[in-house]
């Protein structure tokens, strides 16, 4: 069992059992806000993961997107003294199974949530599996104006020390607080406000398994009023969805002998690939003949660190095989594989050359010059 941070320490948690005995009034009502004077609104839309997982309380096993939103608000203690809540059901699926379908509508709903004048912010419940990638796709499509933030949990509801519940207060009070405002899409679990650019799952099991280990977290959540380190940088949506599907991007994952034949397959039918390289994003020389064959195509390739910690300059050399211009690659920049994978299907929406790619990737995966 993970040791308890100073947060659960605090008595914090729910036992949800408990809350779920009082659920039948609640679930006929939580369509509409609740009524709470002139308290902010919050809009809660849900997703699944862990968060609403069940299983018991004596094993590590459980199935993940399994409780309701409405199952969920109701193990909120107190919650209807911090906020009004609306609430939908976005999906219920363990978030390896976030797609591309539901990032299309969690997205409508987020967007229709921002334009609502009587929604202060908006909080996602989502599986930690993929819960930065989703945190990201959104940052590069909503609004800064509302705290849009993303929130999961490591235990699932029924676990005797669930984190859920408290993650779920600490993201609605973030929400709603005023210093959010401006900051657009956000991540919040384990008492720690993380921004999408930088954060990542760094541990499968661990209750601190989120870090943003170049930057650092933007704030934390240890009182009822939410602190950040720095002012925020409203900046406006870099692209809008557009109704043709996300042009395909492969992912290679490089290693000692990687093989060009490797990456042709990979390749098959992508408009684009991320190579998730070794070290600063290196590959073998094999390697390198197939992404200059790649490039020489037209297909944008893109060096990222498959570790997922590292700024990827556009001047690193590969070891052995040359530099981004002798192989016609991108520089990815500071982020990891999965999220230059979204960077680059939303950029690909607009045929674009390389030196355009280039300029979106050092604006938009990295807050270094």
């Amino acid at each position: 069992m993970a040791r308890q941070s100073a947060g659960h320490r605090r008595g914090r948690s729910a036992l949800l059992g408990l809350g779920l005995l009082a659920l039948t009034p609640f679930l006929a009502a939580q369509a509409q806000p609740v009524a709470a004077g002139k308290l902010a609104q919050v809009r809660i839309l849900a997703t699944g993961g862990t968060i609403a997982g069940v299983g018991t309380a004596n094993s590590a096993s459980y199935r993940s997107g399994n409780l309701t939103v409405a199952e969920l608000i109701a193990s909120l203690p107190g919650v209807e003294t911090i906020a009004s809540i609306s609430a939908e059901q976005i999906a219920n699926v363990g978030s390896a199974n976030i797609d591309e379908a539901i990032w299309r509508k969690l997205l409508a709903r987020v967007l229709a949530a921002d334009a609502d004048p009587d929604v202060s912010g908006i909080v996602i419940t989502h599986g930690t599996d993929t819960m930065e990638e989703t945190a990201f796709f959104l940052s590069l499509l909503v609004p800064a104006s509302k705290p849009v933030v993303v929130v999961g949990a490591m235990r699932p509801a029924t676990a005797v020390a669930a984190d859920g519940p408290q993650n779920m207060l600490d993201a609605v009070r973030v929400a709603i607080a005023p210093a959010a405002r401006g900051r657009g899409a956000m991540v919040v679990i384990n008492d720690t406000i993380f921004a999408p650019l930088s954060v990542t799952k760094v541990d499968v099991h661990a209750m601190q398994a989120f870090a943003a280990p170049a930057r650092g977290p933007i704030g934390h959540v240890l009182t009822p009023v939410p602190v950040f380190y720095s002012a925020a940088t409203p900046r406006a949506p870099a692209f809008n969805l557009e109704s043709a599907a996300l042009p395909k991007v492969a992912i290679v994952h490089a290693y000692a002998g990687l093989r060009g034949d490797d990456v042709r397959a990979a390749a098959q039918g992508a408009r684009g690939v991320i190579i998730a390289g070794v070290g600063a994003g290196n590959f073998s020389r094999n390697a390198g003949e197939a992404v200059k064959e790649l490039t020489a195509r037209g297909i944008p390739v893109v060096r990222t660190p498959r570790q997922g910690i590292g700024d990827i300059w556009r001047d690193d050399a590969v070891a052995g095989v040359g530099g981004e211009d002798a192989l016609g690659t991108i520089a990815g920049r500071e982020l990891t594989p999965a999220k230059a994978r979204i960077l680059l299907m939303l950029a690909l929406q607009t045929p674009r050359s390389r030196g355009e790619l280039q300029a979106i990737f050092d604006s938009l995966g990295t807050t270094s010059p």
